[in-house]
């Protein structure tokens, strides 16, 4: 060994060269051999040795045999993988062959059918050419033979002119043959004419049913009556009778029909199947059958006259028959209408009266208020809706003087007249109740009619005018009107005066029971300290009531209990049942004060009376509260209860009585809020000032914006009528944005056709801020996390429904919403990704924000597209505007709002209708006067 210049060593291998010694498992087998020759060999010749050459030599022979054996395993394998390398270039070849085989043949057949295509087009496009061609000649042939026929035609008039300008005009005034007509008269006379050729086609269209009198006459009774109901005759019919009529040169009989088509079939009816139809002939059922025949009659005459008519030119005379026929039959028609109206009202009037013999007979019951009273007067309700759709205001002042003269007859009971007012439903329909009820410092009650809102909202609504709201109306409409306000006002009364409406007025109180269908009377509200207060009073006061009664002093204590006890006893049942005389026998509050004081008065079996007579009242959910009061032995908590039970019967009495008027309500209660509007308005408690300013910005709005679509000033169809603006679109404007206002809502910006709800709006602008919010950080949750969490719906609905706690809570901070939305990621992240996501958060809510700003004007849109359709958009819509997420809470919302506002807006109707228009006007005289001036610019600098 030695080292290299460059530092490595190098070992001579040679020296150590030795051949090598056996495997030691055949050194172990040959020691074996050689120890057993040893052993056993005794005696035994001795065997030979072998020399260590020839086992060398023996060695290497094995090994060159070895070595020539994998010498020819090598050279086998080499010719085998060379065969298999030539196989597979054969095999490749092949493939290769039939690929190119394949192509050649796909590219033929792609030649062949491109050709067979281009040949298909050439095919079709000649044979377009030669369509082409031949539409060109008939176009052509059509325009020459009407140029022929034209000039034909101007030939003619020419002769005519020429034969008619050689006859003197004396000669033509004297013969008459042709009259000067006027323009007017020539364009009426042409227009007729050209009515009389479009009436042929509806009359054969009408014919082609086969309706006469003969067929009807012979078709059973079933058969003809669903004939004349099929949509196709009723629209041919209704067709027919319009057409007819314009074609009159003179107008006659009635201006409007009302359902003509039904009221002219029912004729065919009326002949045809005489006794079904006019079961009592009288006079007028008598009167409308000779008008059936003689209408159809001529109406079948004329048919013939037209059929006999090849020119199929039509008569004055028959067609003035037909329609002086037609018109007093269908007078006759509605007479004996009228007359069968009467009779079923009449019918129905008597029913009523059956319900309200009923009520005063079984209201004395003790189970009457339970058992009877709901029962009577939703039948009644329902009567009077079918009396009123009969008879009208006539039917209706009608069952108003029956009632009356019933209820003067009713008997005296107790030596006192019973109350006429007290019918099944409680309340009054005299119209002298209702002034006599007015308040004396406002002026007369005025009759106002109900609008509805209009079908399309481009068209303002069908308002009175001015003169209409403050002038009485006709006799039957004020009575009418009065009577439904008396109802109203006794109705409301009723509810008003259980002193449980937490001090709302009479008004407010009608207007919670139609906005909110879940509304109910609960006592007053009282802050915690009025409330620690009123429970330390009550507390002492009957702590002092126990000790008078632990020393048998009653006379101080119990007159004055049970006649408060008494008093919510009576509140509760009606003024003429037995149990009011029951009451007022057993507690007379005088013969127990002197029992009291002589020692002698039985404490509980008045106790008991008490009791068993508030079980026969109350409603079941208090039966076992009032059953615990026979367990008790403390006197003094026995009154307590009791009172505190009988304040809560009372609230039971008070939501019933809403509940079982709230139908009633529905119908009258918007008349009831334009009239108390109308009068705070008349005695200038209130102004329209806000009102007008809150619309105001609308309009100015939504001009702005028109302007800026329309920058040429381009007068559009569209623009003619209010400049495009659509009065229902302003409401919905005016009201969501008011809802969505940057400021919070208070009676100093909040308009005064809104003052009643004021406190509903405050909280839906305050869930409407919750929804934006929450929205706005779920969605910079959802953009912040990417794939650092997992987006599970549960996760994010879970997070949702914290941050609405949270945002519902005053005392919540920034920092609280931080820290849950910065829960809902791992705990990984890195103290700069949180102070980034904190950033976020408090620029999200800032309402300066893109991100808020854009998602509250998606959700007001959202809003106004369900005020003015009344449904709340698809999911599909949610999606695309981002808010999907809190989609439950959105809908709810936007519920209440629909409802507040179509209410709203039906019962101001008129009011706002007038500020828009008012808006609309001026600013159309600013544009005209603009446009004046801009003219008179233009003018001049022309003149220059």
């Amino acid at each position: 060994m030695y080292k290299t210049n460059s530092g490595f060593y190098v070992i001579d291998v040679l020296p150590l060269h030795h051949a090598s010694k056996r495997p030691f498992h055949l050194e172990r087998r040959m020691k074996s051999k050689k120890s057993t020759t040893h052993v056993h060999g005794h005696g035994h010749k001795k065997l030979p040795q072998c020399a260590p050459d020839d086992a060398r030599i023996k060695r290497e022979a094995l090994l060159e045999q070895r070595r020539l054996k994998l010498a020819r395993q090598t050279l086998h394998v080499k010719e085998v993988l060379m065969k298999q390398h030539e196989r597979a270039l054969n095999d490749s070849f092949t493939k290769r062959s039939q690929i190119q085989q394949t192509l050649q043949v796909a590219e033929k057949n792609r030649n062949t059918i491109l050709q067979r295509l281009v040949e298909q087009c050439a095919q079709e496009v000649a044979r377009c050419k030669e369509v082409a061609r031949q539409q060109q000649l008939k176009i052509q042939e059509e325009i020459d033979r009407r140029r022929a026929d034209l000039e034909r035609r101007q030939k003619a008039t020419a002769a005519r002119r020429a034969r008619l300008l050689s006859i003197s005009k004396s000669h033509v005034q004297a013969n008459g043959s042709s009259p000067n007509y006027t323009r007017d008269e020539a364009a009426t006379i042409i227009q007729t004419n050209w009515r009389y050729k479009h009436l042929i086609g509806v009359i054969k269209t009408y014919r082609s049913f086969g309706i006469s009198i003969h067929t009807i006459k012979n078709m059973p009774f079933r058969d003809a009556v669903g004939l004349l109901k099929e949509n196709s005759v009723i629209q041919a019919t209704n067709k027919f009778l319009q057409r007819v009529r314009k074609s009159s040169p003179i107008t006659l009989g009635v201006s409007k029909y009302k359902n003509p088509a039904r009221v002219f079939l029912s004729a065919y009816m009326i002949v045809a199947h005489t006794k079904e139809i006019l079961v009592d002939v009288g006079h007028h059922e008598k009167t409308l059958l000779n008008s059936s025949e003689t209408m159809l009659k001529e109406l079948e005459q004329w048919f013939t006259e037209i059929d006999n008519d090849n020119s199929n030119r039509i008569s004055y005379n028959n067609l003035l028959s037909f329609l002086s026929a037609w018109d007093t039959y269908y007078k006759d028609f509605n007479t004996w209408k009228s007359k069968d109206s009467e009779k079923l009202a009449n019918n129905l009037i008597t029913h009523y009266m059956e319900l309200e013999k009923l009520w005063n007979t079984v209201k004395n019951q003790a189970n009457a208020e339970t058992e009877w009273r709901m029962n009577i007067v939703e039948q009644q309700e329902e009567i009077r809706r079918k009396i009123r759709n009969l008879g009208g205001d006539e039917a209706m002042a009608k069952l108003e003087r029956v009632l009356r003269r019933l209820k003067a007859k009713l008997p005296i009971v107790d030596g006192e007249n019973v109350d006429i007012t007290d019918s099944v439903t409680g309340a009054v329909n005299d119209q002298e109740n209702d002034h006599k009820e007015q308040d004396p410092d406002l002026p007369p009650r005025q009759s106002f009619v109900p609008q509805t809102l209009a079908a399309d909202g481009s068209v303002e609504l069908a308002n009175p005018s001015p003169q209409s709201i403050t002038s009485s109306t006709n006799t039957s409409t004020s009575h009418n009107q009065s009577a439904a306000n008396a109802n109203l006002y006794h109705i409301i009364q009723s509810l008003g005066g259980s002193q449980v409406n937490s001090g709302l007025t009479n008004e407010q109180l009608a207007h919670e029971i139609i906005i909110d269908p879940d509304f109910e009377l609960k006592p007053p509200k009282i802050s915690e300290l009025e409330e620690r207060v009123r429970n330390m009073a009550t507390k002492a006061f009957f702590d002092s009531v126990r000790a008078d009664f632990e020393q048998g002093r009653y006379e101080r204590w119990v007159p004055e209990l049970l006649s408060d006890v008494k008093q919510r006893l009576l509140d509760l049942v009606p003024p003429t049942s037995s149990l009011h005389s029951s009451i007022n026998e057993v507690l007379d509050i005088d013969l127990i004060t002197q029992q009291t004081k002589a020692g002698v008065y039985n404490i509980h079996n008045c106790i008991v009376f008490i009791t068993n007579t508030m079980l026969q009242i109350c409603a079941p959910i208090r039966d076992e509260e009032i059953q615990g009061l026979k367990d008790l032995n403390d006197l003094a908590e026995i009154f307590q209860k009791l009172l505190n039970i009988l304040d809560q019967m009372r609230l039971d009495l008070a939501n019933y009585r809403v509940k079982a008027f709230r139908p009633y309500l529905k119908e009258h209660a918007i008349e009831y809020e334009r009239r108390k509007f109308e009068l705070a308005l008349q005695s200038k408690r209130i102004t329209l000032d806000l009102t007008k300013s809150w619309i105001k910005q609308t309009v100015n709005s939504l001009l702005r914006t028109r302007a800026e679509r329309n920058p040429e000033n381009i007068h559009l169809p569209q623009h003619r009528h209010n400049y495009g603006i659509k009065f229902n679109q302003v409401f919905n404007e005016s009201f969501v944005s008011f809802i969505f206002q940057p400021s919070m809502i208070d009676k100093s910006n909040c308009p005064e056709t809104l003052l009643l709800d004021i406190e509903r709006l405050w909280n839906y602008q305050n869930e409407g801020q919750a929804i934006t919010i929450v929205a706005a950080l779920l969605m910079l949750t959802k953009n912040v996390a990417g794939g650092k969490v997992n987006n599970a719906p549960d996760d994010l609905t879970t997070l949702k429904d914290t941050l609405f706690v949270l945002l519902m809570d005053g005392d919540t901070t920034i920092d609280n919403l931080t820290a849950e939305i910065l829960s809902y990621f791992p705990s990984t992240l890195s103290s700069e990704t949180q102070t980034l996501i904190k950033s976020m958060v408090s620029k999200t809510l800032s309402q300066s924000d893109k991100v808020f700003s854009l998602l509250s004007r998606r959700i007001q849109n959202i809003m106004k597209q369900h005020l003015q359709t009344g449904q709340f958009p698809k999911k599909e819509t949610l999606t695309q505007h981002g808010v999907i997420a809190v989609a439950k809470e959105l809908e709810q919302l936007s519920r209440k709002i629909c409802i507040l506002g179509r209410y709203n807006r039906e019962v101001y109707a008129y009011w706002y209708d007038t500020i828009i228009r008012e808006q609309l006007q001026e600013a159309g005289e600013t544009n005209k006067t603009d446009k004046k001036q801009s003219d008179k610019g233009k003018s001049k600098e022309n003149e220059n």
